[in-house]
């Protein structure tokens, strides 16, 4: 709305007022604020800042008509006791339907309902989503009334030591890359390399169990197939490349996302960058491992929730791409100056820089990743051994110093300082390193290695190839400048990597080609980890519940931490580290000192924005009983209160028409939908519940818009590939059988003179079907989209393979004929030819008669002839 009122009718005060409105618009607006996800207190704030919301609210926003998203809201509990909530939700499955679970506090449980049956398990098909026509999600919650309008909470959790197995393997065939682990520590995740079976591995860390609903499909997988779990969310994310719509056809990158808290596909399971590959899907995928387009997206590294991969895309370029996890969105990234490929790549993040090697042959580069400014220092560097000559520059890793700060970057083994440097790396480290460079898997063409650090120490695997081939796994300690331990380096059979474990230090982990995953004990070189010291860690994603669907809102203000267990008489000295979400201690909260008397440590001061969004609360302390569970309440002020927030598609796939058969193309009108969001609380026996909410809303109905496609075609020559108009092609099903048109006849379609055609359908199978005429005859048939494959006539005539058909998606077959036109009689002699000259017989207005004379005159001439 347009509120501007001309100048001169303002009089003098009104100048002023209106200047002075400007003017505090400039300072205070919002592009002077901080997003709001971000938006939380250095320091403690005022306890009010709006009225309290006292009753069950419900919203909706529609994204587009077919698609809409629902938020019900409980209000802040303003008591201070033990409670029961529950949020519920429900809707019509005819007119919408779940496809996924919805988002809901983390701890609470969730049933579903088809009516008022509950079912006896999540929902996994699709069929099975669409018969849901309810949620309930229940969860209990240790409250202490509202400060302002959020809510407080106490939160109580443990840390228990976890022995871990010493060895991975089984549960499904095939071999991975590296591994990682859940934030919770209880899972071990690995991702199966060089599409071989592209998928991500779950299993228990103690039993070594393969997780409910593991393993799990992906899109593709690299050669260093890996990814990244962001802890606010739970969601686990890898970059992959998309598969091409048709054999030869260019693909995108992109990410997988896979929603590791319901063991399922994310909502949006794959983000699809705007940039596509360098290189085209193989029909064999490991013929050619360097130029398959499923390495095209590799290495990822994460800063904060974004991570950083390094693409090569179309045009010869390559480039740090980023994907925003916290928004599941593309975020910018930056071209670099060198194209390389990934055979001998490497990426890595030392604080907000990004250190990049693009290939072999390319130089060590550094970017900020806030600016994509290169860094301060002298950058690039190349990657050439003492001899001047270029080297392998895989991996990129960071090595600490003997402090056990990261102080050095390296490419594989020519390292430089952070500043791009000269490196002031231990001498006999040195030697070691450039005697055994990393290598994985004893492959010296595609580099499969990859090192770790932590603490003083490194690890790396490296390979002998020189007489027989032999994978070893190396651990260095810094501080000493000598092997971890005297069995150090351990033979691994086919090793890929070497990693340490987050929350042992002294616990390596390896993965190698025979999909055995193993661990060793750093200080001894033993297999297994049982030995090794745990940290006690209590970690924010698991002390401290999400009760809103917003990672963002889990804290508002910590306000203190409290270590219950041990109790203080099993130990003497405690003191408490607050790391932030990137692991690294706070310096104003490092070792702090805990009182025995009084075990509880002021968090008013800890600063939100310092700490992020999940930070950690370390205890170290000298305890001897090693089957004490450490404990601990940590007290905060939510961002937001308990939420349930779930989407709805319009039409539910089940009320959509199922082919094959011919569609539709009239519009249906929307129709209006109600949703009904309940809610309740609990305490001391008694439930109170809140006033249940309608929320309404226009839902598309099932109609060609919704549920229908086009199957496409187009008719060309094959002398020149020119289109040909008037061709008839017949629309079969996928056995064969005609499709049949509103009057009960075979359904065709006629060739436009650009050559197209097409028919509306609804989802299914089809093939087409083209017969000689006349004028034509078919060449073959080759289906491009929704299928693959080319065939040709039988009889004079031919029918396509398979297409199959999807809502909003492309299926089209190519159609190339030849022409049956008869072959044209040859030029009259040169005294005919004389003969019809000026005849008249093209003459645009000759007299008919005339004309008709002619021809008779001309006929005889010719019977004269044929006589002599």
């Amino acid at each position: 709305m347009n509120t501007e009122v001309p100048r001169r009718a303002l009089p003098g005060a009104a100048r002023v007022a209106s200047l002075w409105v400007l003017l505090s618009a400039l300072a205070c607006g919002d592009s002077a604020r901080p997003d709001s996800a971000d938006a939380r207190p250095v320091a403690p704030r005022s306890a009010a800042q709006k009225a309290v919301q006292t009753d069950l609210t419900a919203t909706t926003t529609t994204t587009s008509p077919t698609f809409s998203s629902y938020i019900a809201t409980l209000p802040p509990a303003q008591v201070t006791a033990s409670i029961t909530q529950t949020l519920e939700a429900s809707w019509d499955p005819s007119l919408q339907s779940l496809n996924y679970p919805p988002v809901y506090p983390q701890g609470w449980s969730i049933e579903y309902y088809a009516g008022g049956e509950k079912l006896a398990k999540v929902p996994t098909t699709a069929s099975e989503w669409a018969e849901v026509s309810g949620v309930i999600a229940r969860g209990g919650l240790e409250v202490e009334g509202v400060e302002g309008e959020r809510q407080a909470i106490v939160s109580r959790s443990t840390a228990p030591r976890v022995v871990v197995r010493p060895v991975f393997s089984g549960g499904v065939v095939g071999d991975g890359w590296d591994v990682f682990f859940d934030p919770g520590y209880t899972r071990i995740f690995n991702v199966h390399h060089h599409n071989n079976l592209n998928e991500i591995m779950c299993r228990d860390l103690v039993t070594g169990t393969t997780c409910p609903g593991f393993p799990m499909k992906l899109t593709q997988t690299s050669v260093r197939s890996t990814g990244r779990i962001d802890a606010a969310s739970n969601n686990f994310w890898q970059p992959t490349v998309t598969l091409p719509a048709a054999e030869g056809q260019p693909s995108k990158l992109a990410w997988d996302c896979v929603d590791l808290t319901n063991a399922t596909r994310c909502a949006r399971p794959v983000v699809v960058s705007e940039f596509t590959s360098a290189n085209i899907k193989r029909t064999n995928d490991n013929t050619d491992i360097k130029r398959n387009n499923y390495n095209d997206h590799t290495d990822p590294v994460v800063i904060g929730r974004k991570m950083y991969t390094i693409g090569f895309v179309s045009g010869g370029k390559a480039r740090i791409t980023c994907l925003d996890m916290a928004t599941g969105t593309e975020c910018p990234g930056v071209e670099l100056p060198e194209n390389g490929s990934a055979d001998e790549s490497g990426l890595t993040a030392v604080g907000n820089k990004l250190y990049v090697v693009p290939g072999f042959g390319k130089n060590l580069d550094c970017y900020d990743s806030t600016t994509w400014a290169r860094c301060p220092g002298t950058w690039p560097q190349p990657v050439k051994d003492q001899a001047g000559k270029f080297v392998n520059g895989s991996p990129v890793w960071a090595l600490p110093g003997a402090n056990g700060e990261i102080q050095h970057i390296c490419a594989n083994n020519v390292c430089f300082t952070l500043e791009g440097a000269a490196h002031s790396l231990p001498p006999r480290f040195l030697a070691e390193i450039q005697a055994h460079p990393v290598m994985g898997n004893a492959n010296p063409i595609f580099q499969y290695g990859g090192g770790s650090s932590s603490g003083t120490k490194v690890a790396w695997p490296y390979s002998i190839i020189s007489t027989t081939k032999s994978t070893w796994a190396m651990c260095w300690d810094m501080a000493t400048d000598a092997k971890c331990a005297d069995k150090f380096p351990i033979n691994v059979p086919v090793l890929y990597t070497t990693i340490f474990d987050p929350e042992q230090p002294e616990c390596l982990w390896t993965n190698t080609d025979n999909g055995v995953i193993r661990n060793y004990d750093v200080r001894t070189g033993n297999q297994g980890c049982t030995g090794a010291s745990t940290r006690i860690s209590f970690k924010t994603p698991v002390s401290v519940p999400r009760l809103s669907c917003d990672p963002a809102s889990r804290v508002y203000q910590y306000k203190s931490f409290k270590l219950t267990s041990p109790d203080p008489s099993l130990y003497t000295t405690a003191t408490l580290t607050v790391r932030d979400s990137n692991g690294q201690p706070l310096a104003a909260w490092s070792k702090l000192p805990i009182d025995r008397a009084n075990p509880v440590v002021d968090l008013t001061s800890l600063s939100t924005l310092e700490t992020g969004l999940t930070p950690s609360f370390d205890i170290s302390a000298d305890i001897t009983n090693a089957n004490v569970v450490p404990a601990s309440e940590i007290r905060v002020t939510t961002g937001a209160p308990p939420q349930l927030c779930w989407d709805l598609a319009s039409p539910p796939s089940a009320a959509c028409p199922i082919g094959p058969k011919l569609a539709s193309t009239t519009a249906s009108p929307p129709r209006e939908a109600t949703v009904t969001a309940k809610g309740s609380l609990t305490n001391t026996g008694t439930t109170t519940p809140y006033t249940n909410q309608d929320v309404r809303t226009n839902v598309a109905t099932a109609s060609f818009d919704t549920c229908g496609t086009r199957l496409t075609a187009k008719v060309v020559s094959l002398s020149d590939g020119s289109p040909v108009a008037g061709a008839k092609v017949f629309l079969l099903d996928g056995a064969g059988n005609p499709i049949l048109d509103a009057n009960g006849q075979p359904a065709s379609a006629v060739s436009a003179a650009d050559g197209s055609l097409e028919f509306p359908v609804w989802a299914g199978d089809y093939t087409l079907k083209m017969s000689g005429t006349d004028s034509y005859l078919p060449a073959f048939m080759n289906v491009t989209a929704g299928g693959s494959g080319m065939t040709t006539p039988t009889n004079g005539t031919v029918v396509s393979n398979a297409v199959t058909t999807a809502v909003n998606q492309t299926s089209h077959v190519d159609i190339t004929v030849t022409n049956n036109q008869p072959a044209q009689p040859p030029p009259p002699a040169e005294d005919d030819e004389a003969w019809f000259q000026g005849s008249g017989c093209t003459a645009a207005g000759g007299a008919q008669s005339a004309l008709v004379v002619m021809l008779v005159l001309g006929g005889l001439a010719v019977l004269r002839r044929r006589r002599t």
